[in-house]
Order: structure tokens, then C-alpha cells, then sequence
């Protein structure tokens, strides 16, 4: 057997075990080692394997990556065998396996050499160099590799790019209609109440009730227990009045023309709660109730505020009218002496009326109800549908719409 002539030894020669190894191999292992380190790359050894006078003698002309083996093993599990046996055939298919070499950044001094299934370490070899058509071959193609730019499908990129397309579109379509329904919504403010949007008109509407309601309502229970009866009775006059006469809505100013409506109402109920104030309760120390001939006249002046509102004109006149004038308060006569215990008086209880403003409780529509539903749910039967329809002015009692808000008796 003729040996290489041309050889660098590193390290020590093993007596039984001689390995040479091609000049290639070692720029190979030379190029992975700089990128080893705590993290140790495997890589699997090819060549041939011969006999003489006891020694044995081994040509390493390959050398391939592994990605199985982690760590230094006397025995190859089979993924690793595997993986090793499939570079031969792709890379080096004239030479056989004769080992592993783990590279952690060192120099490197020796290879672990697995003989009849079983690896051991042997230190030194000697480099030579022949003619390596097998591995200059392989590390052209893996430095080919290595620099090749990355691919990737082109109909993946189609579909995601048609997507995009599609949500871009899809977002200009809803901006375009939100831009035709504000110019709608415009339009419908521009042609006035008449032809405006009608849901807006009986939230409108339905706000002034409420207002009116609450300001009856604290101006009884501001007065004598005596008078609550009378109040009531004035605070469901009141509703069926504007079950009738529809308050006109309420405007904003544009271009110095404004409609008086809503606004003036609430004027002038402001204007009797303060003259109530002024003139009834005992607000201040040493004063008397008033006498029934002032609170007559406020009444008469809360009717007047309510039941008088004008009716919505093009003019901008927002001047309130003149309110009517009280008869002058008498001067407050002696002070009384208080009764150590006065017995609170026992308030009259309210006629039991069937829609009587006291009485009255809001309730949203839902998705579903009907006024007949509504009244079998409260009352157990529908015989007062057309007493709600008379309170919320509703002249079909199918019409009703989801999220609006009507009163209905307790």
C-alpha cells in the first residue's frame, strides 16, 4: 500500500489507527469551527478504510454537517446513522462512513472513529494532499447555497396581495357611504322639521315632556300637602294638552333666523318656578305660607307659560312675551309663635286616574315589543293600548321603533 508522501502530522500518531486526511476536509472543518463555540457543531466523516500488517488505516476525502447529534456518544442512534447514511449518498456515494468530529472552537487534534458500531476517540492525524473532485464539489454547492437569495411562492404573495386589494376597496366603499349619509342627513336638517328625520322630532319631543314633567312635579312637592291634589290634577291637565297641541321643536339659529318654540316654554316655566320660590313655601325664617290668591296666580301663570307657546315662525325674534303680572305680595304680619309639636299633616292620597302625570313611568322599546305585548306584559291584558297611544300621540299602534322611548301608566 502506497502512503502519501506530501503530509503535515498534527499531534501524536496512534500505533494502531493511522488517519489521513485530505488537505479540503480540513478548510472545511477549519471554516465551521469559527462559527462553533457553547453551541457544538457535529460534523460526519466519509473516506475509505484499509488494512496492513495489523494497523488500520483510514483516507478521509469528506466531510458534511449533522444536525441530529448533540453531543458525544460511543453509540449513533439510529436518526443520526440516518442522516448520515443520506449526505454519503447525495455528496460523497464512492466512500463509506468512518465517523464524527464535534467542533467547539478549538483546534482541532483528533476524530472519533466508530468501528463496528461502537466510536472512539483518536488523536492525531496527518494531512495530505489529492486530487478531491467529491469535496470540492460539495463545498461549491453549499457556498452556492449559502449565497442564494431567498425564495419564496409566488401565489402566496398573489393571494395576500389580492386581499389587501380587496380590504382596501372594501374601506373606500364605506368611507364614500359615510360621506352620502352625512350630506342625507344635511338635506334632511336644511328642509326643516316638516321633512326632517322623524325619530329626531319625538326624542325632541319626548325631552320637553320629561322637562315638564319634572319641573310640575317639583313645584307640588314644594307646596302645602293640601295643594298636591290640585297639582297633580294640573300636571295631567298639562299632559293632555300636549297629548293634543304637539310642541313645536326646538331650533338652532341659522343665519339669523331662528324658530321659537321649545326654548320659550322653558323660559317661562323657569321664570313661574322662580316667582313660586319667591312667593310660596317657607324658604326664609319668620315667613308665612303664601296666601291662595298668589298661588293661584302662579298657577294661572304655569298654565299660561305651557299652553301659549307660539308657534314656530321664520323671524328671528327670540324676545319672551310679557308675563302676566302678580298681584302685589302683602306685607308679612306678625311673626307666629310656633307650636312646640306640630303633627305633620297626612297628605291626601291622589285619585287613582288612569294616566295622571305622577303616575306615568318611561319604557325603551326593545326589539320585539308591540303595544299590545307591552300591555300584556304590565297589565295582563290590552285593554290600555289606546290610552298610551293617547299619551305618546301614536296614531298606529304597530309603529313603533326599537330604542324609542314612551311613557305608560304604573
Amino acid at each position: 500500500m502506497e502512503l502519501p508522501k506530501n503530509i503535515t502530522q498534527i499531534g501524536e500518531t496512534n500505533p494502531h489507527c493511522k488517519v489521513y486526511v485530505e488537505d479540503y476536509v480540513i478548510s472545511y472543518i477549519k471554516q465551521l469551527n469559527q462559527y462553533a463555540g457553547e453551541k457544538e457543531l457535529p460534523v460526519a466523516l466519509y473516506g475509505t478504510r484499509k488494512e496492513e500488517d495489523g494497523i488500520t488505516y483510514l483516507f478521509l476525502y469528506g466531510a458534511c454537517r449533522l444536525v441530529f447529534l448533540q453531543k458525544e456518544c460511543r453509540h449513533l442512534s439510529q436518526a443520526v446513522q440516518q442522516e448520515a447514511e443520506k449526505q454519503r449518498r447525495k455528496y460523497f456515494s464512492d466512500f463509506i462512513f468512518l465517523g464524527y468530529r464535534l467542533l467547539n472552537g478549538e483546534m482541532v487534534e483528533g476524530f472519533h472513529i466508530c468501528e463496528q458500531g461502537v466510536c472512539r476517540y483518536v488523536e492525531g492525524y496527518a494531512c495530505f494532499y489529492e486530487k478531491n473532485d467529491a469535496m470540492l464539489a460539495f463545498m461549491l454547492e453549499e457556498r452556492r447555497e449559502e449565497i442564494k437569495p431567498e425564495e419564496f411562492d409566488q401565489e402566496k404573495y398573489n393571494v395576500v396581495k389580492r386581499r389587501q386589494e380587496e380590504r382596501r376597496a372594501s374601506a373606500e366603499e364605506k368611507g364614500g357611504q359615510a360621506v352620502i349619509q352625512k350630506m342625507k342627513f344635511r338635506k334632511g336638517a336644511e328642509a326643516g322639521p316638516e321633512k326632517g328625520d322623524t325619530k329626531l322630532r319625538n326624542m325632541k319631543w319626548t325631552a320637553a315632556a320629561a322637562f315638564t314633567l319634572l319641573c310640575a312635579a317639583g313645584i307640588a312637592s314644594m307646596g302645602s300637602g293640601e295643594k298636591l291634589g290640585e297639582w297633580q290634577t294640573a300636571a295631567r291637565q298639562l299632559m293632555e294638552n300636549m297629548s293634543e297641541k304637539q310642541l313645536p321643536d326646538a331650533v338652532e339659529v341659522v343665519n339669523n333666523s331662528a324658530q321659537v318654540g321649545t326654548i320659550v316654554a322653558e323660559d317661562r316655566l323657569n321664570d313661574a318656578i322662580l316667582k313660586e320660590n319667591a312667593g310660596t313655601g317657607m324658604s326664609e325664617e319668620g315667613k308665612e305660607p303664601a296666601s291662595d290668591q298668589e298661588s293661584a296666580a302662579v298657577e294661572a301663570s304655569l298654565e299660561s307659560a305651557v299652553t301659549s307657546a307660539p308657534e314656530p315662525t321664520a323671524q328671528p325674534t327670540m324676545e319672551p312675551t310679557p308675563e302676566p303680572t302678580a298681584e302685589p305680595t302683602p306685607e308679612p304680619t306678625a311673626e307666629p309663635t310656633p307650636e312646640p309639636t306640630a303633627e305633620p299633616t297626612p297628605e291626601p292620597t291622589a285619585e287613582p286616574a288612569s294616566a295622571s302625570a305622577a303616575e306615568l313611568v318611561a319604557y325603551t322599546v326593545q326589539r320585539g315589543d308591540t303595544l299590545i305585548g307591552i300591555c300584556l306584559k304590565k297589565y295582563g291584558s290590552d285593554t290600555r293600548v289606546a290610552e298610551i297611544c293617547a299619551i305618546n300621540n301614536i296614531s298606529d299602534p304597530d309603529d313603533i321603533k326599537i330604542g324609542e322611548k314612551i311613557f305608560i301608566p304604573q
